[in-house]
Protein backbone atom coordinates (compact mmCIF):
# COMPACT_ATOMS: atom_id res chain seq x y z
CA UNK A 1 0.00 0.00 0.00
CA UNK A 2 1.06 3.64 -0.28
CA UNK A 3 2.80 5.27 2.69
CA UNK A 4 0.21 8.04 2.82
CA UNK A 5 -2.59 5.45 3.08
CA UNK A 6 -0.80 3.71 5.93
CA UNK A 7 -0.34 7.02 7.80
CA UNK A 8 -4.06 7.79 7.41
CA UNK A 9 -4.77 4.69 9.51
CA UNK A 10 -5.73 5.25 13.16
CA UNK A 11 -2.39 3.86 14.29
CA UNK A 12 -0.67 7.07 13.21
CA UNK A 13 -3.34 9.59 14.30
CA UNK A 14 -0.82 11.48 16.44
CA UNK A 15 2.10 11.14 13.99
CA UNK A 16 3.49 14.14 12.12
CA UNK A 17 5.43 14.24 8.81
CA UNK A 18 8.29 16.66 9.45
CA UNK A 19 10.02 16.52 6.06
CA UNK A 20 9.95 14.76 2.67
CA UNK A 21 6.21 15.28 2.05
CA UNK A 22 6.58 14.62 -1.70
CA UNK A 23 7.71 11.07 -0.96
CA UNK A 24 4.48 10.03 0.75
CA UNK A 25 3.33 8.27 -2.43
CA UNK A 26 6.04 5.63 -1.93
CA UNK A 27 4.86 2.03 -1.62
CA UNK A 28 5.09 0.21 1.73
CA UNK A 29 5.34 -3.57 1.69
CA UNK A 30 6.87 -4.28 5.13
CA UNK A 31 7.72 -2.52 8.43
CA UNK A 32 10.93 -3.02 10.45
CA UNK A 33 12.43 -1.83 13.78
CA UNK A 34 16.02 -0.63 14.09
CA UNK A 35 18.07 -1.00 17.25
CA UNK A 36 21.62 -1.12 15.88
CA UNK A 37 23.82 1.10 13.62
CA UNK A 38 24.24 -1.48 10.84
CA UNK A 39 20.51 -2.02 10.27
CA UNK A 40 20.92 -0.90 6.63
CA UNK A 41 22.35 -4.35 5.90
CA UNK A 42 19.01 -5.91 6.83
CA UNK A 43 16.58 -3.47 5.20
CA UNK A 44 14.74 -4.13 1.94
CA UNK A 45 13.12 -1.91 -0.71
CA UNK A 46 9.66 -0.53 0.14
CA UNK A 47 10.23 -1.00 3.87
CA UNK A 48 9.22 1.53 6.55
CA UNK A 49 11.77 1.77 9.39
CA UNK A 50 10.70 2.43 13.00
CA UNK A 51 13.31 3.64 15.55
CA UNK A 52 13.74 5.47 18.82
CA UNK A 53 17.02 6.95 17.57
CA UNK A 54 19.13 5.92 20.56
CA UNK A 55 22.30 5.06 18.64
CA UNK A 56 21.96 8.30 16.58
CA UNK A 57 22.25 10.34 19.77
CA UNK A 58 25.58 8.66 20.45
CA UNK A 59 26.77 8.97 16.81
CA UNK A 60 25.00 11.98 15.17
CA UNK A 61 27.06 11.67 11.96
CA UNK A 62 25.44 8.26 11.26
CA UNK A 63 21.99 9.88 10.75
CA UNK A 64 22.76 11.55 7.43
CA UNK A 65 24.41 8.40 6.07
CA UNK A 66 21.41 6.31 7.10
CA UNK A 67 19.01 8.63 5.25
CA UNK A 68 21.11 8.47 2.06
CA UNK A 69 21.56 4.69 2.27
CA UNK A 70 17.81 4.16 2.72
CA UNK A 71 17.12 6.41 -0.26
CA UNK A 72 19.58 4.41 -2.35
CA UNK A 73 17.87 1.19 -1.25
CA UNK A 74 14.44 2.70 -2.13
CA UNK A 75 13.05 2.33 1.40
CA UNK A 76 9.63 3.85 2.12
CA UNK A 77 10.58 6.22 4.94
CA UNK A 78 11.76 6.64 8.53
CA UNK A 79 9.39 6.88 11.53
CA UNK A 80 11.25 8.06 14.65
CA UNK A 81 10.48 8.78 18.32
CA UNK A 82 12.77 11.74 18.92
CA UNK A 83 11.41 12.55 22.41
CA UNK A 84 12.31 9.16 23.88
CA UNK A 85 16.00 10.12 24.16
CA UNK A 86 15.63 13.84 23.37
CA UNK A 87 17.16 13.37 19.92
CA UNK A 88 17.36 16.61 17.92
CA UNK A 89 17.20 16.36 14.11
CA UNK A 90 19.65 18.87 12.59
CA UNK A 91 18.46 21.22 9.87
CA UNK A 92 21.06 19.69 7.55
CA UNK A 93 19.28 16.32 7.71
CA UNK A 94 15.83 17.89 7.30
CA UNK A 95 16.95 19.78 4.17
CA UNK A 96 18.67 16.71 2.71
CA UNK A 97 15.63 14.47 3.30
CA UNK A 98 13.34 17.08 1.75
CA UNK A 99 15.66 17.43 -1.24
CA UNK A 100 15.62 13.70 -1.99
CA UNK A 101 11.89 13.48 -1.10
CA UNK A 102 12.54 10.99 1.69
CA UNK A 103 9.76 11.08 4.35
CA UNK A 104 10.69 11.38 8.04
CA UNK A 105 7.73 10.94 10.41
CA UNK A 106 7.69 12.03 14.05
CA UNK A 107 5.85 9.36 16.11
CA UNK A 108 6.74 10.47 19.64
CA UNK A 109 3.10 11.33 20.40
CA UNK A 110 1.80 7.95 19.22
CA UNK A 111 0.77 6.20 22.43
CA UNK A 112 1.93 2.79 21.21
CA UNK A 113 5.29 1.11 21.60
CA UNK A 114 7.42 0.47 18.51
CA UNK A 115 6.54 -3.22 18.74
CA UNK A 116 2.81 -2.46 18.78
CA UNK A 117 3.17 -0.02 15.88
CA UNK A 118 5.06 -2.71 13.96
CA UNK A 119 2.43 -5.36 14.71
CA UNK A 120 -0.57 -3.19 13.83
CA UNK A 121 1.05 -1.72 10.70
CA UNK A 122 1.90 -5.21 9.46
CA UNK A 123 -1.70 -6.27 10.07
CA UNK A 124 -2.99 -3.28 8.07
CA UNK A 125 -0.67 -4.07 5.19
CA UNK A 126 -1.69 -7.75 5.20
CA UNK A 127 -5.38 -6.84 5.29
CA UNK A 128 -4.82 -4.46 2.41
CA UNK A 129 -3.05 -7.22 0.48
CA UNK A 130 -5.97 -9.55 1.18
CA UNK A 131 -8.44 -6.95 -0.05
CA UNK A 132 -6.37 -6.42 -3.18
CA UNK A 133 -6.27 -10.16 -3.80
CA UNK A 134 -10.05 -10.45 -3.45
CA UNK A 135 -10.50 -7.47 -5.75
CA UNK A 136 -8.08 -8.92 -8.30
CA UNK A 137 -9.96 -12.24 -8.27
CA UNK A 138 -13.32 -10.53 -8.75
CA UNK A 139 -12.04 -8.34 -11.60
CA UNK A 140 -10.34 -11.31 -13.27
CA UNK A 141 -13.55 -13.33 -12.98
CA UNK A 142 -15.62 -10.48 -14.43
CA UNK A 143 -13.40 -10.08 -17.49
CA UNK A 144 -13.10 -13.85 -17.96
CA UNK A 145 -16.90 -14.19 -17.95
CA UNK A 146 -17.11 -11.47 -20.59
CA UNK A 147 -14.78 -13.49 -22.81
CA UNK A 148 -16.85 -16.64 -22.20
CA UNK A 149 -19.99 -14.75 -23.25
CA UNK A 150 -18.32 -13.74 -26.50
CA UNK A 151 -17.83 -10.06 -25.69
CA UNK A 152 -14.25 -10.28 -26.92
CA UNK A 153 -11.32 -7.95 -26.31
CA UNK A 154 -13.27 -4.92 -27.48
CA UNK A 155 -15.89 -5.58 -24.79
CA UNK A 156 -13.19 -5.77 -22.11
CA UNK A 157 -11.78 -2.42 -23.23
CA UNK A 158 -15.19 -0.74 -23.03
CA UNK A 159 -15.95 -2.27 -19.61
CA UNK A 160 -12.49 -1.33 -18.31
CA UNK A 161 -12.97 2.25 -19.48
CA UNK A 162 -16.26 2.53 -17.57
CA UNK A 163 -14.75 0.92 -14.49
CA UNK A 164 -11.82 3.36 -14.41
CA UNK A 165 -13.77 6.34 -15.77
CA UNK A 166 -10.88 6.87 -18.16
CA UNK A 167 -10.05 6.32 -21.85
CA UNK A 168 -8.37 2.96 -22.54
CA UNK A 169 -6.39 1.87 -25.62
CA UNK A 170 -4.94 -1.49 -26.61
CA UNK A 171 -1.95 -1.30 -28.99
CA UNK A 172 -0.10 -4.15 -30.68
CA UNK A 173 3.69 -4.40 -30.60
CA UNK A 174 3.86 -2.28 -33.78
CA UNK A 175 2.02 0.61 -32.09
CA UNK A 176 -1.20 -0.04 -34.08
CA UNK A 177 -4.57 0.21 -32.32
CA UNK A 178 -6.31 -3.13 -31.70
CA UNK A 179 -9.18 -1.71 -29.64
CA UNK A 180 -9.98 1.55 -27.88
CA UNK A 181 -12.62 3.44 -25.97
CA UNK A 182 -15.17 4.59 -28.53
CA UNK A 183 -16.93 7.31 -26.59
CA UNK A 184 -13.92 9.57 -26.11
CA UNK A 185 -13.60 12.37 -28.64
CA UNK A 186 -9.84 12.91 -28.39
CA UNK A 187 -8.83 9.24 -28.56
CA UNK A 188 -6.80 9.89 -31.73
CA UNK A 189 -4.73 12.59 -30.01
CA UNK A 190 -4.23 10.36 -26.97
CA UNK A 191 -3.04 7.49 -29.15
CA UNK A 192 -0.55 9.67 -31.02
CA UNK A 193 0.84 11.12 -27.78
CA UNK A 194 1.10 7.64 -26.24
CA UNK A 195 2.98 6.19 -29.21
CA UNK A 196 5.45 9.08 -29.14
CA UNK A 197 6.04 8.54 -25.43
CA UNK A 198 6.47 4.76 -25.81
CA UNK A 199 8.98 5.24 -28.63
CA UNK A 200 11.23 7.11 -26.21
CA UNK A 201 11.21 4.33 -23.60
CA UNK A 202 14.17 1.96 -23.52
CA UNK A 203 12.24 -0.75 -21.65
CA UNK A 204 8.51 -1.44 -21.98
CA UNK A 205 8.56 -5.00 -20.66
CA UNK A 206 7.17 -4.01 -17.25
CA UNK A 207 4.32 -1.72 -16.07
CA UNK A 208 5.20 1.95 -16.43
CA UNK A 209 3.61 5.24 -15.44
CA UNK A 210 4.26 8.26 -17.66
CA UNK A 211 3.31 11.91 -17.74
CA UNK A 212 2.37 13.29 -21.17
CA UNK A 213 3.74 16.75 -21.85
CA UNK A 214 1.22 17.72 -24.54
CA UNK A 215 -0.64 20.74 -23.13
CA UNK A 216 -3.82 19.85 -25.02
CA UNK A 217 -4.09 16.62 -22.98
CA UNK A 218 -3.93 18.30 -19.60
CA UNK A 219 -7.00 16.47 -18.26
CA UNK A 220 -5.54 13.09 -19.25
CA UNK A 221 -1.84 13.73 -18.86
CA UNK A 222 -1.09 10.68 -16.66
CA UNK A 223 -0.69 7.44 -18.61
CA UNK A 224 -0.38 3.96 -17.17
CA UNK A 225 1.18 1.30 -19.42
CA UNK A 226 0.81 -2.45 -18.91
CA UNK A 227 2.46 -4.88 -21.35
CA UNK A 228 0.26 -7.61 -22.81
CA UNK A 229 2.04 -10.94 -23.25
CA UNK A 230 1.39 -14.44 -24.54
CA UNK A 231 4.45 -16.53 -25.42
CA UNK A 232 5.76 -13.26 -26.81
CA UNK A 233 5.23 -9.55 -26.29
CA UNK A 234 1.88 -8.72 -27.93
CA UNK A 235 1.40 -5.05 -27.17
CA UNK A 236 0.38 -2.49 -24.55
CA UNK A 237 -2.74 -1.72 -22.52
CA UNK A 238 -2.93 2.02 -21.81
CA UNK A 239 -5.16 4.14 -19.59
CA UNK A 240 -5.23 7.93 -19.28
CA UNK A 241 -6.23 9.74 -16.11
CA UNK A 242 -5.67 12.77 -13.92
CA UNK A 243 -3.51 12.54 -10.76
CA UNK A 244 -6.53 12.74 -8.46
CA UNK A 245 -8.12 9.68 -10.14
CA UNK A 246 -5.29 7.42 -9.00
CA UNK A 247 -5.98 4.79 -6.37
CA UNK A 248 -4.05 1.71 -5.27
CA UNK A 249 -6.54 -0.49 -7.13
CA UNK A 250 -6.22 1.40 -10.42
CA UNK A 251 -3.09 -0.43 -11.57
CA UNK A 252 -4.40 -3.73 -10.22
CA UNK A 253 -7.50 -3.42 -12.41
CA UNK A 254 -5.39 -2.73 -15.46
CA UNK A 255 -3.09 -5.64 -14.63
CA UNK A 256 -5.98 -8.13 -14.45
CA UNK A 257 -7.40 -6.83 -17.73
CA UNK A 258 -4.02 -7.27 -19.44
CA UNK A 259 -3.79 -10.85 -18.09
CA UNK A 260 -7.24 -11.79 -19.44
CA UNK A 261 -6.50 -10.13 -22.78
CA UNK A 262 -3.22 -12.06 -22.98
CA UNK A 263 -5.08 -15.34 -22.38
CA UNK A 264 -7.67 -14.50 -25.04
CA UNK A 265 -4.91 -13.69 -27.54
CA UNK A 266 -3.20 -16.98 -26.66
CA UNK A 267 -6.42 -18.87 -27.34
CA UNK A 268 -6.97 -17.06 -30.64
CA UNK A 269 -3.40 -17.77 -31.71
CA UNK A 270 -3.79 -21.45 -30.86
CA UNK A 271 -6.95 -21.71 -32.96
CA UNK A 272 -5.32 -19.85 -35.83
CA UNK A 273 -2.18 -21.98 -35.61
CA UNK A 274 -4.14 -25.22 -35.67
CA UNK A 275 -6.20 -24.07 -38.65
CA UNK A 276 -3.06 -22.97 -40.47
CA UNK A 277 -1.32 -26.26 -39.72
CA UNK A 278 -4.23 -28.23 -41.21
CA UNK A 279 -4.13 -26.04 -44.30
CA UNK A 280 -0.38 -26.49 -44.70
CA UNK A 281 -0.74 -30.25 -44.33
CA UNK A 282 -3.43 -30.39 -47.03
CA UNK A 283 -1.40 -28.41 -49.55
CA UNK A 284 1.74 -30.37 -48.68
CA UNK A 285 -0.13 -33.61 -49.49
CA UNK A 286 -1.41 -32.08 -52.73
CA UNK A 287 2.01 -30.82 -53.80
CA UNK A 288 3.87 -34.00 -52.92
CA UNK A 289 1.43 -36.15 -54.88
CA UNK A 290 -0.26 -37.96 -51.98
CA UNK A 291 -3.63 -36.77 -53.29
CA UNK A 292 -4.10 -38.37 -56.71
CA UNK A 293 -7.84 -38.03 -57.26
CA UNK A 294 -9.40 -34.70 -58.15
CA UNK A 295 -12.55 -35.37 -56.14
CA UNK A 296 -10.52 -35.99 -52.98
CA UNK A 297 -8.64 -32.75 -53.53
CA UNK A 298 -11.92 -30.89 -54.05
CA UNK A 299 -13.51 -32.35 -50.93
CA UNK A 300 -10.56 -31.54 -48.69
CA UNK A 301 -9.81 -28.19 -50.33
CA UNK A 302 -13.36 -26.86 -50.43
CA UNK A 303 -12.79 -24.80 -47.27
CA UNK A 304 -9.80 -23.11 -48.99
CA UNK A 305 -11.78 -22.04 -52.04
CA UNK A 306 -10.88 -24.95 -54.36
CA UNK A 307 -13.68 -26.03 -56.69
CA UNK A 308 -14.21 -27.84 -59.97
CA UNK A 309 -12.92 -25.86 -62.93
CA UNK A 310 -10.70 -23.85 -60.60
CA UNK A 311 -7.78 -22.14 -62.39
CA UNK A 312 -4.92 -20.73 -60.39
CA UNK A 313 -1.22 -19.94 -60.34
CA UNK A 314 1.23 -20.56 -57.50
CA UNK A 315 3.61 -17.86 -56.31
CA UNK A 316 6.57 -18.99 -54.20
CA UNK A 317 7.94 -16.26 -51.89
CA UNK A 318 11.13 -16.71 -49.95
CA UNK A 319 13.33 -14.63 -47.69
CA UNK A 320 16.60 -13.79 -49.49
CA UNK A 321 18.58 -14.41 -46.33
CA UNK A 322 18.83 -18.19 -46.07
CA UNK A 323 19.21 -18.16 -42.27
CA UNK A 324 16.34 -15.79 -41.64
CA UNK A 325 13.64 -18.45 -41.37
CA UNK A 326 15.67 -21.22 -39.76
CA UNK A 327 15.43 -22.17 -36.11
CA UNK A 328 12.57 -21.28 -33.81
CA UNK A 329 12.11 -17.63 -34.68
CA UNK A 330 8.32 -18.02 -34.82
CA UNK A 331 7.64 -14.36 -34.14
CA UNK A 332 9.55 -13.19 -37.21
CA UNK A 333 7.91 -15.84 -39.41
CA UNK A 334 4.47 -14.83 -38.17
CA UNK A 335 5.16 -11.15 -38.86
CA UNK A 336 6.44 -11.87 -42.37
CA UNK A 337 3.42 -14.07 -43.06
CA UNK A 338 1.00 -11.32 -41.99
CA UNK A 339 2.83 -8.60 -43.95
CA UNK A 340 2.72 -10.64 -47.16
CA UNK A 341 -0.91 -11.62 -46.63
CA UNK A 342 -1.88 -7.99 -46.08
CA UNK A 343 -0.26 -6.88 -49.34
CA UNK A 344 -2.03 -9.56 -51.36
CA UNK A 345 -5.29 -8.52 -49.77
CA UNK A 346 -5.07 -5.35 -51.88
CA UNK A 347 -5.23 -7.40 -55.10
CA UNK A 348 -8.50 -7.96 -56.92
CA UNK A 349 -7.78 -11.69 -57.15
CA UNK A 350 -8.95 -14.07 -54.44
CA UNK A 351 -6.10 -16.08 -52.96
CA UNK A 352 -5.13 -18.70 -50.39
CA UNK A 353 -1.84 -18.53 -48.52
CA UNK A 354 0.10 -21.43 -47.01
CA UNK A 355 3.69 -22.28 -46.12
CA UNK A 356 5.95 -25.16 -47.06
CA UNK A 357 9.30 -25.35 -45.32
CA UNK A 358 10.89 -21.89 -45.68
CA UNK A 359 8.62 -20.80 -48.54
CA UNK A 360 5.46 -18.71 -48.35
CA UNK A 361 3.06 -19.84 -51.08
CA UNK A 362 0.22 -17.88 -52.63
CA UNK A 363 -2.45 -19.79 -54.55
CA UNK A 364 -3.79 -16.98 -56.73
CA UNK A 365 -7.06 -17.65 -58.53
CA UNK A 366 -7.24 -16.70 -62.20
CA UNK A 367 -10.37 -14.65 -63.00
CA UNK A 368 -12.64 -15.46 -65.93
CA UNK A 369 -11.37 -12.35 -67.72
CA UNK A 370 -7.94 -13.97 -68.13
CA UNK A 371 -4.41 -14.01 -66.80
CA UNK A 372 -2.35 -10.80 -66.90
CA UNK A 373 1.12 -11.83 -65.77
CA UNK A 374 2.72 -8.50 -66.72
CA UNK A 375 0.36 -6.55 -64.47
CA UNK A 376 0.89 -9.01 -61.61
CA UNK A 377 4.67 -8.81 -62.00
CA UNK A 378 4.56 -5.01 -61.78
CA UNK A 379 2.50 -5.25 -58.60
CA UNK A 380 4.87 -7.81 -57.08
CA UNK A 381 7.92 -5.64 -57.80
CA UNK A 382 6.26 -2.73 -56.02
CA UNK A 383 5.26 -4.98 -53.12
CA UNK A 384 8.83 -6.25 -52.64
CA UNK A 385 10.16 -2.69 -52.61
CA UNK A 386 7.56 -1.68 -50.03
CA UNK A 387 8.28 -4.70 -47.81
CA UNK A 388 11.97 -3.87 -47.85
CA UNK A 389 11.50 -0.15 -47.24
CA UNK A 390 8.83 -0.37 -44.54
CA UNK A 391 9.64 -3.67 -42.80
CA UNK A 392 13.27 -4.42 -43.74
CA UNK A 393 12.22 -7.67 -45.46
CA UNK A 394 14.27 -8.79 -48.47
CA UNK A 395 12.00 -11.19 -50.34
CA UNK A 396 11.90 -12.70 -53.84
CA UNK A 397 9.05 -14.27 -55.82
CA UNK A 398 8.89 -17.17 -58.24
CA UNK A 399 5.84 -17.48 -60.51
CA UNK A 400 4.68 -20.88 -61.77
CA UNK A 401 2.63 -21.56 -64.89
CA UNK A 402 -1.18 -21.45 -64.58
CA UNK A 403 -2.86 -24.65 -63.38
CA UNK A 404 -6.15 -25.43 -65.11
CA UNK A 405 -7.39 -27.82 -62.41
CA UNK A 406 -6.85 -28.60 -58.75
CA UNK A 407 -4.27 -31.34 -59.30
CA UNK A 408 -2.25 -28.93 -61.46
CA UNK A 409 -1.36 -26.97 -58.31
CA UNK A 410 1.45 -29.46 -57.77
CA UNK A 411 3.15 -28.62 -61.07
CA UNK A 412 2.61 -24.86 -60.68
CA UNK A 413 4.29 -25.00 -57.24
CA UNK A 414 7.29 -26.93 -58.61
CA UNK A 415 7.66 -24.41 -61.44
CA UNK A 416 7.45 -21.46 -59.01
CA UNK A 417 10.17 -22.94 -56.78
CA UNK A 418 12.35 -23.68 -59.84
CA UNK A 419 11.91 -20.08 -60.97
CA UNK A 420 13.08 -18.91 -57.52
CA UNK A 421 16.12 -21.18 -57.61
CA UNK A 422 16.99 -19.91 -61.08
CA UNK A 423 17.03 -16.32 -59.83
CA UNK A 424 19.18 -17.26 -56.83
CA UNK A 425 21.75 -18.95 -59.09
CA UNK A 426 22.66 -15.48 -60.33
CA UNK A 427 22.88 -14.20 -56.73
CA UNK A 428 19.95 -11.86 -57.25
CA UNK A 429 17.80 -10.39 -54.47
CA UNK A 430 14.33 -8.87 -54.34
CA UNK A 431 13.46 -10.22 -57.78
CA UNK A 432 10.32 -11.54 -59.48
CA UNK A 433 11.09 -14.51 -61.71
CA UNK A 434 8.56 -16.25 -63.93
CA UNK A 435 9.02 -19.86 -64.88
CA UNK A 436 8.34 -18.87 -68.49
CA UNK A 437 10.93 -16.10 -68.49
CA UNK A 438 14.11 -18.18 -68.49
CA UNK A 439 16.86 -16.96 -70.80
CA UNK A 440 19.83 -18.63 -72.45
CA UNK A 441 21.70 -18.56 -69.14
CA UNK A 442 19.46 -21.40 -67.91
CA UNK A 443 20.84 -23.64 -70.67
CA UNK A 444 24.42 -22.68 -69.79
CA UNK A 445 23.85 -24.01 -66.26
CA UNK A 446 23.38 -27.47 -67.75
CA UNK A 447 26.89 -27.47 -69.31
CA UNK A 448 30.11 -28.33 -67.42
CA UNK A 449 31.88 -25.33 -65.97
CA UNK A 450 35.23 -26.29 -67.56
CA UNK A 451 33.65 -26.44 -71.01
CA UNK A 452 32.09 -23.00 -70.59
CA UNK A 453 35.37 -21.54 -69.36
CA UNK A 454 37.30 -23.02 -72.29
CA UNK A 455 34.80 -21.62 -74.83
CA UNK A 456 34.89 -18.18 -73.17
CA UNK A 457 38.68 -17.95 -73.09
CA UNK A 458 39.19 -19.23 -76.64
CA UNK A 459 36.62 -16.78 -78.04
CA UNK A 460 37.86 -13.66 -76.23
CA UNK A 461 41.51 -14.66 -75.89
CA UNK A 462 42.87 -11.56 -77.66
CA UNK A 463 41.08 -9.24 -75.24
CA UNK A 464 41.85 -11.31 -72.16
CA UNK A 465 45.60 -10.99 -72.86
CA UNK A 466 45.55 -7.21 -72.33
CA UNK A 467 47.67 -6.47 -69.26
CA UNK A 468 45.82 -3.29 -68.27
CA UNK A 469 42.73 -4.50 -66.42
CA UNK A 470 40.81 -1.21 -66.77
CA UNK A 471 41.36 -1.16 -70.55
CA UNK A 472 40.31 -4.81 -70.83
CA UNK A 473 37.08 -4.19 -68.93
CA UNK A 474 36.33 -1.08 -71.01
CA UNK A 475 36.70 -2.96 -74.30
CA UNK A 476 34.49 -5.83 -73.07
CA UNK A 477 31.87 -3.34 -71.89
CA UNK A 478 31.93 -1.63 -75.27
CA UNK A 479 31.50 -4.96 -77.07
CA UNK A 480 28.56 -5.86 -74.85
CA UNK A 481 26.84 -2.50 -75.44
CA UNK A 482 27.50 -2.73 -79.19
CA UNK A 483 25.67 -6.04 -79.47
CA UNK A 484 22.87 -5.02 -77.08
CA UNK A 485 22.08 -2.05 -79.35
CA UNK A 486 22.03 -4.27 -82.46
CA UNK A 487 25.39 -2.91 -83.65
CA UNK A 488 24.19 0.71 -83.80
CA UNK A 489 27.16 3.04 -83.20
CA UNK A 490 25.10 6.06 -82.16
CA UNK A 491 23.05 4.06 -79.65
CA UNK A 492 26.20 2.42 -78.31
CA UNK A 493 27.85 5.79 -77.71
CA UNK A 494 24.70 7.02 -75.91
CA UNK A 495 24.62 3.99 -73.66
CA UNK A 496 28.33 4.35 -72.80
CA UNK A 497 28.21 8.17 -72.57
CA UNK A 498 31.20 8.55 -74.90
CA UNK A 499 31.75 10.11 -78.34
CA UNK A 500 30.92 8.08 -81.46
CA UNK A 501 34.55 8.18 -82.61
CA UNK A 502 35.64 6.67 -79.29
CA UNK A 503 33.28 3.75 -79.90
CA UNK A 504 34.66 3.28 -83.45
CA UNK A 505 38.23 3.31 -82.12
CA UNK A 506 37.46 0.71 -79.44
CA UNK A 507 35.60 -1.60 -81.84
CA UNK A 508 38.39 -1.46 -84.37
CA UNK A 509 40.84 -2.38 -81.63
CA UNK A 510 38.62 -5.33 -80.65
CA UNK A 511 38.59 -6.56 -84.24
CA UNK A 512 42.40 -6.41 -84.39
CA UNK A 513 42.88 -8.23 -81.08
CA UNK A 514 40.26 -10.90 -81.81
CA UNK A 515 41.12 -11.12 -85.52
CA UNK A 516 37.44 -11.17 -86.52
CA UNK A 517 34.84 -8.98 -88.17
CA UNK A 518 32.43 -8.01 -85.40
CA UNK A 519 29.42 -7.86 -87.72
CA UNK A 520 30.04 -11.29 -89.17
CA UNK A 521 26.93 -13.34 -88.14
CA UNK A 522 28.83 -16.44 -87.03
CA UNK A 523 31.49 -14.49 -85.14
CA UNK A 524 29.01 -12.11 -83.55
CA UNK A 525 26.96 -15.09 -82.27
CA UNK A 526 30.08 -16.67 -80.80
CA UNK A 527 31.10 -13.43 -79.07
CA UNK A 528 27.55 -12.85 -77.74
CA UNK A 529 27.52 -16.31 -76.22
CA UNK A 530 30.92 -15.73 -74.61
CA UNK A 531 29.71 -12.46 -73.12
CA UNK A 532 26.59 -14.19 -71.77
CA UNK A 533 28.77 -16.89 -70.18
CA UNK A 534 30.97 -14.36 -68.33
CA UNK A 535 28.61 -13.74 -65.35
CA UNK A 536 28.34 -17.49 -64.75
CA UNK A 537 32.11 -17.87 -64.67
CA UNK A 538 32.48 -14.96 -62.24
CA UNK A 539 29.78 -16.51 -60.04
CA UNK A 540 31.63 -19.84 -59.89
CA UNK A 541 34.98 -18.17 -59.19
Amino acid sequence: MLLIDLLNNGIYDDARVITGHKGLTREVQTVNIMDCPDIIRFLRPNELLLTNGYFMKQQPEVFIHLIRDMQRLRCSGLAIKTKRFELPIPDEILHEADRIEFPIIEISDVCLSLGEILQRSTSVILNNKSDELQYALSIHKKFSEMIMRGKGISGIIQSLSKLLSAPVILLNNKWKTIASTNQNANITELTAAAVNALHDLSDTSSPTSLCLLDSSLRERRCMLVYPVKTYRHEGYLLSFHTPDQWTGLYGLTLEQASNVIGMELTKSQAVKERSRRHKNEFFSDLIEGYITFEQEALNRGKKYGLRKGYSCVVLAIRNDEAAALKGDNLTEQEEQYEHIKRHFGALEHSFTMFTKHDTYCILLSIPDSGWDEVKLTEYLIGMLKHLHHENGMSMSVGIGKPAMNVLGVRHSYTEAVNALQFGYRFKRKQFVQSYQAKDIGYLFHMLPHDELKQFYESTLDGLLQIADESERKELLRTLNAFYETQCQLVETSKQLFVHRNTVVYRLEKCERLLDVRLKDPAESLRIRIALAIEPLLLQKD
